[in-house]
């Protein structure tokens, strides 16, 4: 019996580095060819077909920003080296890099869903986080991509620098006039060593206050609800397209990731790959697999994963099932964990213990008893 898995692809090259960006990235296009030769060695290195992909998804980084053919190449050489049936086949997209020309390309690679970074609708705030484009720009290249694809998300932020409540509401504006399909809407987190958080110890930047920033979620909420869109995780709302890619992610289904920094999970084996490119190089060099971490879960931690990750979920973690997979002693030790939050955070329907609607608000608090 084949195993079902998502397939993630880190494309890490951008035009520019984003102020608050803590992903892997590299500003360096000379590199790009060795680091898809790279890549296809790597997927020679774990070929295998009892691994049917049923999702692929293309992330970085900006995988926009390289030639479609690189994608196209890299793609064929999955198709050898796994079985292939994809219900779901995501590629991220910047505003800039949108054309006709590339929109079509890719989906006549299979390409069916496309998600892309919008983050504020306020263009001085664009200026400031390092964004290249304009609103204007952005809404022209999104309805060029709305003329290809038929599933399109857009990536928002909040709590950014100098945003008020009125940009969140220019947002909400933006999301009801052009309907995608799907909203990833994030809270801004300050990672320390990006720009931003320099600017923002020095004075350089300043961010809202926590008051406002609990009003503008509200706002985010309140909205998306009133145009019909339907949360089902805590970062996610959709019309009627939930990504299935991230669910298998959330449900800590078995993924494989291929290129810098990207996590694997097959059965109990996690893994994750350097983050360093030249390291990266090194590794695939030597015709050795690139990890930086990699082990064999107790079902202590996969049940704590198991857990962590359901509850992101709107739908919640089904108790019977964590009983069934884990045991009933272990599964009460993790649920017992959580008893003091159940009633006002916590709730249990249906057999499912899900986040209530302030639970969600205050999630960070109930995962970190988790951790």
């Amino acid at each position: 019996m084949k195993t079902k898995i998502s397939l993630y692809v880190h494309v890490p090259f951008c035009s520019r580095k984003c102020v608050y960006c803590d992903f892997t990235s590299v500003v360096n296009e000379k590199l790009i060819p060795s680091y898809f030769e790279a890549m296809e060695k790597e997927i020679d290195l774990r070929s295998c077909k009892n691994f049917e992909v049923f999702t692929m998804y293309f992330g970085g980084g900006t995988p926009s920003h390289v030639d479609v053919g690189y994608i196209s190449k890299l793609m064929k050489k999955i198709e050898s080296a796994f079985e292939i049936n994809a219900q779901e086949i995501t590629l991220e997209m910047n505003p800039e890099d949108v054309t006709d020309d590339k929109c079509h390309r890719l989906k006549d690679l299979g390409v069916n869903r496309i998600s892309l970074g919008l983050q504020s609708s306020s263009n001085e705030i664009l200026k400031v986080i390092g964004r290249p484009y304009t609103l204007e720009d952005f809404l022209k290249r999104y309805y060029i991509v709305r003329k290809y694809f038929n599933n399109v998300n857009i990536d928002l932020m909040y709590n950014l620098p100098f945003e008020r409540l009125s940009d969140v509401e220019s947002d909400l504006r933006i999301i009801e006039s052009t309907r995608p399909d799907h909203i990833s809407f994030y809270e801004l987190e300050l990672h320390e060593g990006t720009p931003l958080y320099s600017m923002v110890n020095a004075g350089v930047a300043r961010l809202p206050s926590e008051e406002i920033s609990e009003r503008m979620y509200d706002t985010i909420v309140d909205g998306l609800e009133n145009f019909g869109y339907k949360r089902y995780e805590l970062s996610s709302w959709t019309l009627e397209k939930p990504s299935i890619h991230n669910i298998n992610y959330w449900e800590n289904g078995e993924y494989l990731g291929i290129g810098v920094s990207a996590g694997s999970h097959i059965g109990t084996e996690r893994s994750v790959n350097l983050s360093d490119i030249n390291d990266y190089f090194a590794k695939i060099r030597s015709n050795l697999l690139p990890y930086e971490y990699h082990k064999n879960n107790s079902l202590k931690e996969e049940i704590g994963e198991t857990i962590f990750m359901g509850l992101r979920l709107a739908r919640g973690i089904n108790e019977n099932d964590l009983r069934t997979k884990f045991g009933s002693e272990l599964t009460a030790i993790y649920l017992e964990k959580l008893d003091k939050f159940r009633g006002y955070f916590l709730e249990s329907k249906d057999g499912f213990l899900r986040f209530t609607k302030e639970g969600m608000k205050f999630s960070a608090l109930v995962l970190s008893e988790l951790v």
